[in-house]
């Protein structure tokens, strides 16, 4: 069976992988911010050498990561085909379908590349970075901000990035193990779909149950020792580059 790596944290010694925490989510807030921005095709270059540089830079499994962004990849599509036929504009010169707009398919390109690269954005700083390390440089993040308990906020988001790893092992099990016993020959949709989702939410809630337990059993708390962080200058040149892709995003 194929693990599925998207969003899960990859072993290594690189740069990325030392980058203290707080700059990591800082450089993906700039990151984030600029695609968000982006507008014309200087600003999706420069995003995509940014991105792809990070991926050569942390030594991530591209093949493997492609293979599991192809659900993103046909998300994306999906968007460029709705913008192309359903907003209004003028026709493309030359193009085999006269419903598709010069406006709407800007559009669905804008929104397509935006979301791959917020894609790819994510992949790098999960792939680099350790759940309990996010954890805490989200914890440290929130704690200036009044109201807002930092340590359950922060936990919050520890367990749901570790409940979307889980649902996705427990798919891709499941559907090796429905090939296996030949359930893709069943005409019906919607027996198929009950075979698979009711047996993912039973072991979903499941592994629930197990994380409950385990964090009852070892007394979990709110109220424990502060993390540590340490910076250097290859973390703010980092992040400095992060910053002037997102200056020249808006001066462009």
């Amino acid at each position: 069976m194929a693990q599925v790596i998207f969003l899960r944290y990859i072993p290594g010694d690189t740069l990325l992988h030392r980058m203290d925490g707080r700059l990591k989510l800082l450089c993906l807030l700039l990151l984030s911010v600029a695609a968000g921005l982006a507008s014309e095709w200087q600003h999706y270059l420069a995003l995509l050498g940014v991105a792809v540089s990070a991926l050569a830079a942390a030594k991530l499994p591209v093949w493997a990561l492609l293979r599991d962004w192809r659900f993103f990849a046909v998300m994306a599509a999906l968007i460029l085909v709705a913008n192309a036929f359903f907003i209004p504009g003028d026709p493309v010169p030359f193009f085999p379908f006269a419903a598709v707009s010069r406006q709407g398919l800007v559009a669905g390109l804008r929104f397509a590349g935006r979301l791959l690269l917020a894609v790819m954005i994510c992949s790098v700083v999960m792939g680099t970075t350790p759940l309990a390390r996010l954890r805490d440089a989200l914890e440290w993040c929130l704690r200036p901000v009044p109201l807002v308990p930092a340590a359950r906020v922060a936990m919050m988001m520890n367990l749901t990035f570790v409940f979307v790893s889980v649902i996705m092992d427990n798919y891709v099990e499941m559907v090796c193990a429905q090939k296996s016993r030949c359930v893709e020959s069943c005409k019906n949709p919607l027996k198929r779909i009950k075979y698979l989702v009711l047996p993912l939410l039973t072991q979903t809630m499941m592994r629930t149950d197990e994380i409950v337990y385990a964090l009852e059993a070892r007394c979990y708390s709110e109220v424990r020792t502060p993390a540590s962080f340490g910076t250097c200058r290859a973390d703010w040149l980092v992040a400095g580059v992060c910053l002037g892709v997102l200056a020249f995003v808006i001066l462009w």
